[in-house]
């Protein structure tokens, strides 16, 4: 392995943090919430059809997918998925109007 070199502009400045970091704004913390919850309600949907699926495949040779429970897991996706497209399109809007703001 080669000897590090001694010339000064050779080697890497440690890099020096701010005092103190930028306040973070409202309307970032609206923003990464409302994707918590696209992402959240996107992935209840995709279980929930994952669940539906099972269901319908499992109900008759399998007693633990014939019961009620997994009936329900139809209206995971009916709920969710409308949900996130609204959380969706709030958040589209709300960085939208941020960003207008700022120029």
């Amino acid at each position: 392995m080669p000897k590090a070199s001694s010339n000064p502009t050779q080697r890497p400045k440690p890099r020096t943090r701010p005092a103190q970091a930028r306040p973070r704004s409202r309307r970032e913390g609206v923003e990464r919430a409302l994707a918590a919850l696209v992402v959240a309600f996107g992935g209840i949907a995709v279980l929930g059809f994952a669940a539906t699926l099972l269901h319908i495949a499992f109900r008759d040779g399998n007693p633990f997918f014939a019961g009620v429970a997994w009936q329900y897991a139809f209206w995971l996706p009916l709920v969710s998925l409308p949900l996130a497209v609204v959380t969706l399109v709030t958040l589209v809007l709300v960085s939208a109007s941020g960003k207008a703001r700022g120029r």
